[in-house]
């Protein structure tokens, strides 16, 4: 069993007495949790999985807050307790517009820049997410969206304007990808990493000894493990993939990789 570091373990603390003042009746939930954070309260909290429930204002939101529900609740039918739920959860997800003047294309480390200038903690805002050029949403709670509505009016060099909006049943939040795809000797991760990023094997093993990799959002060091499908690495200063497939070797005993890079 693994020891949890001290941020770690005040983060399951405060989860598990969520969790107690649900129990009470009434909906709780966390801050926005990166990744890794919803992994490690979905894999200390597994007892009470029915309780927990990962949301944030759209199907493929990558930061979310954990919800824990009475138990009333938890035992409705699905449809019935999403109704509910999303309800009960409106202040905690709102979205925001964020609109330039045009004078300037803004990036997501402009528009995150700004708001963390403000003094807000990251972990008061979920994903911020580009439209286009000139614009982006941001999924927040009320309090912060009226703070960010009266407060954030730069963004960069950029004069901008926040407003509330609505996100459509159908938003995906835009994430594009770019397909990568190449053969390798085995489904190992110095070796995976390695076709990702266009490097030599010994390269990319230094990657790993750097501590500048992560799989599934965890500090991965085994570069001798095998990776499976669906696994997120992540490589500081590189980039982040999914690893959609790793084939069976070919006649000339190689694999196939197939993987999406984050554009």
């Amino acid at each position: 069993m693994s020891v949890l570091s001290k941020e770690d373990a005040h983060l399951v603390a405060h989860a598990r007495e969520l969790l107690t003042r649900a129990a009470r009746g009434s909906v709780t939930y966390t801050a926005f949790l990166t990744p890794r954070e919803q992994l490690l309260l979905t894999r200390e909290l597994g007892f009470a999985r029915e309780s927990c429930h990962l949301v944030g204002g759209y199907a493929n939101a990558e930061r979310r807050r954990m919800a824990f529900l009475p138990d009333y609740l938890a035992e409705l039918a699905p449809d019935a307790r999403e109704a509910v739920l999303a309800e009960e959860l409106a202040p905690a997800l709102v979205p925001l517009r964020i609109q330039g003047s045009g004078y300037r294309e803004l990036t997501h480390r402009d528009y995150l820049g700004a708001v963390l200038s403000l003094g807000i903690d990251r972990d008061a805002i979920g994903d911020i997410l580009l439209l286009d050029a000139h614009s982006a949403v941001l999924l927040t709670d009320e309090v912060m969206a009226t703070f960010l509505a009266e407060n954030l009016t730069r963004a960069a060099q950029d004069a901008v304007r926040v407003t509330r909006t609505e996100l459509p049943d159908d938003f995906d939040g835009g994430r594009r990808f770019a397909q990568v795809t190449d053969t390798v000797a085995s489904p190992r991760a110095d070796a995976v990493v390695a076709a990702l990023l266009s490097l030599s094997r010994e390269r990319a093993q230094a990657l790993f000894a750097e501590g500048r990799v992560e799989v599934d959002y965890e500090p991965f060091f085994h570069y001798d493990r095998e990776l499976a499908a669906g696994a997120t690495v992540s490589v500081r200063g590189y980039g982040k993939f999914i690893l959609r497939s790793v084939s069976e070797r070919t006649k000339k005993g190689r694999c196939r990789l197939v993987a999406d890079r984050y554009v």
